[in-house]
């Protein structure tokens, strides 16, 4: 399944700092990607369309951007109260509260599919369907690395219940038992049976967020930063593809015109104050010679067209071509970084 990436809700420093203005700031990031299907964090991504807990486990197995093809991927860990936010706050934004109403006209939406999202904790012991000796923690564990979830819990009252189903309507075994957990909006805890259908939320081990915003540089770079990024840089040609590859994730397909401003991203590469002289947008400089760097010949020229002047800054294409382009006369998408990485 191919569902593209929209939208970030960044760093647990977020959260932990409880800085609403960078909140804030990753909402207007990603406001106009909200069709995308996909609402990611630099640690967790969470995918709109509702499915199974086993096709939500196998979807995250697939999910390998930042990662590498030969490392599988989990569902999300969500293993204290800060990434427990992130997960609500992911929630919010794919489905706001307008968006369930409209979905399901006059019901009470506590129990819809996109109320809840998937994340990787099972129970793993004692599934005898009973609840008698009470929650215990060492009976779950996280997909990802099979630890049990400590003492951070955020169960709803009287959750997790246990309740059992006999073979009938969507139960397809001889019983089925709640054995998997979902996070809802209001970030609380529920045990449900695994053909239950979510969104789904997985570990993201990428270090690029990209907006679909159509932006000028100079106000692409003051986005990033306003949501607790910097914009994108792009080292080597490992990062060249893994920036193209979440291009594809957030930005969607290429359009047919090559030169189709939505086929095009910025990043943080420019010369804006000696022309030849590159640096990333927080300064680090770079050899723009590099012979990795895929550039679509002849540039970078600086070329001057129609009286348009300052081809200072870098974009690239979706299929991972580079080109120097007017800092201020071009509205394009643009490529921000998750500062761990910079």
């Amino acid at each position: 399944m191919k569902v593209l990436l929209t939208l970030c809700v960044v760093l647990v420093a977020v959260y932990a700092r409880n800085i609403t203005s960078e909140v804030r700031g990753l909402r207007n990031l990603m406001k106009q990607n909200g069709d995308t299907g996909f609402f990611a964090s630099c640690q967790i991504v969470l995918f709109s369309k509702p499915v199974g807990f086993d096709e939500a486990i196998e979807e995250c197995s697939n999910f390998d951007l930042g990662m590498g093809k030969n490392q599988e991927g989990y569902l999300a860990t969500v293993n204290d109260g800060e990434k427990n936010e992130v997960i609500r706050e992911l929630l919010s934004m794919a489905y706001s509260g307008d968006d369930l109403k409209a979905l399901y006209p006059g019901k009470n939406t506590k129990w819809v599919a996109e109320q809840w999202a998937w994340v990787g904790l099972q129970k793993t012991k004692n599934n005898a369907g009973k609840i008698s000796r009470g929650y215990d923690a060492g009976d779950w564990q996280w997909a990802a690395n099979g630890e049990t979830p400590g003492e951070f819990a955020k169960w709803m009252v009287k959750q997790p219940d246990q309740r059992v189903l006999k073979k009938g309507g969507d139960c397809t075994e001889k019983k089925c038992y709640q054995n998997q957990m979902r996070i809802n909006h209001e970030g609380k805890w529920d045990d449900t049976y695994k053909y239950k259908k979510h969104p789904y939320a997985c570990d993201y081990q990428g270090k690029y967020i990209l907006s679909a915003t159509l932006k000028k540089w100079h106000a692409a770079k003051k986005m990033c930063e306003d949501a607790g990024l910097i914009m994108a840089k792009v080292r080597s040609k490992a990062e060249n593809q893994e920036i193209v590859a979440a291009a594809a994730y957030f930005l969607g397909a290429r359009a047919d015109e090559e030169w189709d401003q939505s086929n095009w991203f910025w990043i943080g590469g420019q010369d804006i104050q000696e022309e030849g002289v590159f640096s990333w947008a927080d300064g680090e400089g770079f050899d723009v010679d590099a012979a990795w760097i895929p550039w679509r010949n002849p540039n970078p020229d600086n070329a001057e067209r129609m009286g348009r002047t300052g081809q200072d800054s870098i974009a690239i294409s979706k299929w991972g071509k580079w080109d120097d382009s007017y800092t201020e006369k071009r509205a394009r998408p643009f490529a921000c970084m998750c500062p761990s990485h910079a």
